[in-house]
C-alpha cells in the first residue's frame, strides 16, 4: 500500500495532484487508515501510471477518466488515434502560422530548413511584421480564452520555461485589467505577479479575521466542501483549512502562488485537505451546487461583485455560504479628498459601501449574514510587508517602465492608506444561498 505522499512521489506529481484526482473521481484510494489517511493499492499505482502516461500525451483528464473506465479497449484507440490526429493538427498549425509570418514579411526565405520555432524566432518574426507587444498579448489573450489547453502546448512547443507560460497564461485569463488600469503589455502583468510573489499574502487579512467570517456561516457540515476563488499564496486557505476541518479547494490563476500554498499546507499538517488547481474565478470548472461554502479573499473585484454574486451562486449547495472580501467606502467619497477620490475612481470605479454589497446580495436572492470591516492593524501589516518586497524589488524593475508603473502606482496606495483610514477598508461579507 502506498500513502499519498509516496504515490505522488514515485510518479514525479505533487500531493494536491492527488487529491485532486481524488475529488474529481478520477483516482480514490482503495482505503483509508486510522485517521482518515488514504492509502492506495498497487491497482491504484498501475491506474495512476496509465492517468500519466495519457496526460504526457495531452489527453484531458475527462476524457482520460472515460478511456479507463469503459470496457478493456473499447475506447482507448479511438481516443488515442483522435489526439494523434489532434497533434498533427497542432503541428500543421505551428507550420502554417510560420508560413503566415514570413508571408506578412515577404521572407519565405526564412522558412528554409526551419525546424521547430522557439519564443525569440516567434517574437522577433511578429515584431518584424509590425506585431506590437499590445497586438502580442491580445493574441494570447484570445487564445488563452477560445482554447486554454492548445494555448498551453503552443507554449510548450516555443520551448518557454515553466514560469513564464504561468506567467502568460495567468496574464490572458485574467477575467479584466487589474485595478481597470490601462496596462498595454504582457511584460506589465508578467512584473505585476514578479512583484507580489514573496508576500506573506496577497491582501489584507489575518487567522482571526478569517475565523470571524466563518462564524457567520452557521448550519455548514462539519467537514464543508470549499471552493476558495483566487487565493493567491494560501494566506487564507491555511486559515481555512485549519478552522473549517474541511477540504479547501483553492484556485489561482498564476502556477507560482500555488507552489508556494502546497509548500505551506504541508508545514501546516494540512495537505491532505487543501487542493491547489489553476482556474479563473470567471470560469469555474466545477458541478453545479458541488460546494457548502464558497471562499474569496480581496479577489472578487477583479470580476466585480456583482457578476461574482451572480456566477458563483450555482456552485453554491442549498443553503452553502459565500464569504467574499471587498474594498468598501466608509464616508461619502463625493465629500472626501479629492486626492483619495480620484485615485479610486481610476484605481476600482465601482467600489462603494458594504451596504451596497449587501443590497446587490438581497437583489441576486442571497441571505445576508452579517459583515464587518478588516482589522486596521491587517491592513498595517500588509502594507508593512508589501513596502519591505518594494525595497527588494525595486533595484531590479524601477529601471523598467512597467515595472516603475506598479512601484509607483503601489507606493501612492500605501501612501493614501496610511493617511486617510477612516475613509475606506475592506468589508468581509458573508451571505446564504
Amino acid at each position: 500500500m502506498y500513502t499519498v505522499g509516496r504515490l505522488a512521489k514515485r510518479h514525479g506529481l505533487s500531493r494536491s495532484t492527488l487529491l485532486y484526482y481524488d475529488r474529481i473521481g478520477l483516482l480514490r484510494p482503495s482505503g483509508h487508515a486510522k485517521g482518515e489517511y488514504r492509502r492506495y493499492s498497487a491497482q491504484d499505482d498501475r491506474r495512476l501510471a496509465r492517468i500519466c502516461e495519457y496526460r504526457r500525451a495531452g489527453i484531458g483528464l475527462a476524457e482520460i477518466g472515460r478511456m479507463l473506465d469503459e470496457p478493456a479497449g473499447s475506447g482507448v484507440a479511438g481516443a488515442l488515434e483522435n489526439r494523434l490526429a489532434e497533434l498533427n493538427r497542432e503541428m500543421e498549425g505551428l507550420r502554417e502560422q510560420q508560413r503566415l509570418v514570413a508571408g506578412l514579411l515577404g521572407r519565405s526565405d526564412l522558412l528554409a530548413g526551419a525546424g521547430p520555432m522557439d519564443k525569440g524566432t516567434w517574437v522577433s518574426l511578429l515584431s518584424a511584421a509590425g506585431f506590437s507587444e499590445a497586438d502580442m498579448r491580445n493574441w494570447h489573450v484570445r487564445f488563452e480564452r477560445s482554447a486554454p489547453e492548445k494555448h498551453e502546448l503552443f507554449l510548450r512547443a516555443l520551448r518557454i520555461p515553466e514560469g513564464e507560460i504561468s506567467a502568460i497564461r495567468a496574464m490572458a485569463a485574467a477575467p479584466h485589467e487589474i485595478l481597470n488600469l490601462n496596462r498595454e503589455s504582457g511584460r506589465f502583468m508578467e512584473l505585476f505577479f514578479k512583484i507580489y510573489e514573496g508576500l506573506d499574502r496577497e491582501g489584507p487579512g489575518s487567522y482571526a479575521m478569517t475565523e470571524r467570517a466563518y462564524r457567520l456561516c452557521t448550519g455548514l457540515p462539519d467537514r464543508p466542501e470549499i471552493l476558495e476563488l483566487g487565493c493567491g499564496s494560501g494566506g487564507a486557505t491555511i486559515p481555512l483549512a485549519q478552522i473549517s476541518g474541511g477540504v479547501v479547494t483553492a484556485t489561482e490563476v498564476y502556477r507560482p502562488f500555488l507552489d508556494v500554498l502546497v509548500e505551506r499546507a504541508k508545514a501546516a499538517g494540512v495537505a491532505d485537505r487543501v487542493i491547489a488547481a489553476v482556474m479563473d474565478m470567471g470560469d469555474v470548472q466545477a458541478e453545479p451546487e458541488s460546494f457548502d461554502c464558497i471562499w474569496c479573499e480581496g479577489a472578487a473585484y477583479i470580476l466585480g461583485v456583482d457578476k461574482a454574486l451572480g456566477q458563483w451562486k450555482r456552485y453554491l449547495k442549498p443553503g452553502g455560504c459565500l464569504c467574499l472580501t471587498d474594498a468598501v467606502w466608509f464616508i461619502d467619497p463625493e465629500t472626501g479628498p479629492a486626492e483619495l477620490r480620484d485615485y479610486w475612481a481610476m484605481a476600482y470605479p465601482a467600489m462603494r459601501t458594504a451596504e451596497a454589497n449587501n443590497a446587490a446580495a438581497r437583489a441576486e436572492g442571497y441571505e445576508v449574514l452579517g459583515h464587518f470591516s478588516v482589522d486596521r492593524a491587517c491592513w498595517d501589516a500588509f502594507y508593512d510587508d508589501v513596502e519591505r518586497r518594494l525595497n527588494e524589488i525595486e533595484p531590479l524593475y524601477g529601471g523598467d517602465p512597467d515595472g516603475r508603473a506598479i512601484i509607483d502606482m503601489t507606493r501612492t496606495e500605501i501612501d493614501l492608506y496610511r493617511r486617510y483610514p477612516e475613509a475606506y477598508g475592506y468589508a468581509f461579507h458573508a451571505f446564504r444561498k
